[in-house]
C-alpha cells in the first residue's frame, strides 16, 4: 500500500475517532437526537409499578418490558422529552393506559395503577350485616346546621353562618368560633362540612369553600358541587355536581385547574375513596371505578355485577377491601376489589 493511501486512511480514522468520540460520551450521558425538532436533548425515564404486577408495559407500542420475577415494577430509559404512550397489561385484567409527559432529565412515575380484574367475583351478602343498615348521626349541638369531627373536636356550622369548634367530651362549654365572616344561608339550603385532620370544608348550598387557616376566612373554590371527600391521606380531595367529577390536591386547593376526572352523561349519586388513589362512584345504573391522577387521560373501568342494577347504593370496607352494593331488595359484595 501506498505511503499516501496509508495516510488517508490514517486521516479517516483519527477524523472518525473525533467525530465519534463526542457522540458516544453524549450517549452514555442519556443524550439524544430529536429527530422531530432536530436538535440534541437529554433524556428521560419513566417509572411504572401496578398491584397486581403486570405482565408486560408497553412504551409508544415499540418498547415492551417486563418485570423481574419477584417484582411489579419497570424503569424505562432515554426516553425523549415528549408525549409517550403507556400500556400497561395483565391476563384478564383491563388494560391501564396513560399518555403522559416526559421531560429532560427527569424520571416520570406512574406508581399507584392498580389493574382490574374484569370479572369480578360478587356473591349475596347477609342482610342483617349490610353496613347500609347504620343510622345516620345527628349533631349534637342544636344551632348547626352541618358538623364533622376533627381531632376529638366538632366543627360545626352555624345557623348564623359562622364556622365553630367544640370539644366533643364537652359540648356544653364555649364554642371557638373559627371564622370571622359569615356565609349568607337560607331555610332550603343543603349544607356540608368535611373535615380530616387538618383541613375544613364547607359545601354552602352548592358552593365549595375551604377554610384558610391563615386568613380564618372561608374561601370559594367551586361550583356546583353535591357532595365532598378527602382523601384518606388528607392530600386530595374529589367532589362532584350532577355529572361531573373533579379532584385537586388539598396543598393546592385554592388554583384548582384541570381537575376534571370524569364527564357522564347520567347524574352521579354517591362516591367513595377506595384509597389515596382511586374512588368507586356510581352514575345512573353503572358502577364506575375511577383512578385520580389526571394527568393526561383518566384510566376508569365500569363493574359488571352479573345482575341488573336498579338505584345502585354503595360502600366500601376498607378493612376488607371489599365493595357492597345494594341494589332494590339485594344486597351483594365483591371480592376483594384492590390489593
Amino acid at each position: 500500500m501506498k505511503k499516501r493511501n496509508r495516510f488517508i486512511i490514517v486521516l479517516v480514522c483519527v477524523v472518525g475517532f473525533f467525530v465519534i468520540s463526542p457522540v458516544l460520551v453524549f450517549y452514555s450521558m442519556g443524550y439524544r437526537f430529536d429527530f422531530e425538532k432536530m436538535i440534541i436533548t437529554a433524556t428521560g425515564g419513566i417509572y411504572v409499578r401496578s398491584f397486581p404486577a403486570p405482565e408486560q408495559v408497553v412504551i409508544d407500542s415499540k418498547i415492551t418490558q417486563k418485570p423481574g420475577l419477584f417484582s411489579n415494577w419497570v424503569f424505562v430509559q432515554s426516553l425523549i422529552p415528549n408525549e409517550h404512550a403507556v400500556l400497561v397489561q395483565k391476563t384478564d385484567h383491563y388494560d391501564y393506559f396513560k399518555t403522559i409527559l416526559v421531560e429532560e432529565k427527569e424520571v416520570t412515575k406512574l406508581e399507584n395503577i392498580i389493574l382490574f380484574k374484569k370479572d369480578i367475583l360478587f356473591e349475596p351478602a347477609d342482610p342483617t350485616q349490610s353496613p347500609f343498615n347504620v343510622k345516620k348521626i345527628t349533631s349534637p349541638i342544636k344551632k348547626s346546621v352541618a358538623f364533622a369531627e376533627q381531632n376529638g373536636n366538632i366543627i360545626w356550622l352555624g345557623t348564623d353562618g359562622f364556622l365553630y369548634k367544640s370539644s366533643a367530651s364537652d359540648i356544653l362549654a364555649e364554642p371557638t368560633k373559627l371564622t370571622l365572616t359569615q356565609i349568607e344561608m337560607s331555610d332550603e339550603g343543603v349544607y356540608q362540612v368535611t373535615a380530616d385532620n387538618k383541613n375544613i370544608f364547607v359545601n354552602n348550598d352548592g358552593n365549595l369553600l375551604f377554610l384558610n387557616p391563615k386568613t380564618n376566612e372561608l374561601e370559594y373554590i367551586y361550583s356546583p358541587i353535591k357532595d365532598i371527600k378527602i382523601s384518606p391521606n388528607g392530600e386530595s380531595i374529589v367532589f362532584h355536581g350532577d355529572k361531573n367529577i373533579y379532584t385537586a390536591l388539598v396543598s393546592n386547593v385554592l388554583n384548582i385547574k384541570n381537575g376534571l376526572l370524569y364527564k357522564s352523561p347520567e347524574k352521579i349519586n354517591n362516591f367513595l375513596w377506595l384509597n389515596d388513589y382511586y374512588i368507586v362512584f356510581t352514575a345512573g345504573y353503572k358502577i364506575i371505578v375511577s383512578e385520580t391522577d389526571y394527568r393526561g387521560n383518566v384510566n376508569a373501568v365500569t363493574l359488571s355485577p352479573k345482575i341488573n342494577l336498579e338505584k345502585p347504593e354503595i360502600y366500601f370496607d376498607q378493612q376488607e377491601n371489599k365493595l357492597y352494593i345494594s341494589t332494590g331488595d339485594i344486597l351483594l359484595l365483591s371480592e376483594k376489589l384492590i390489593p
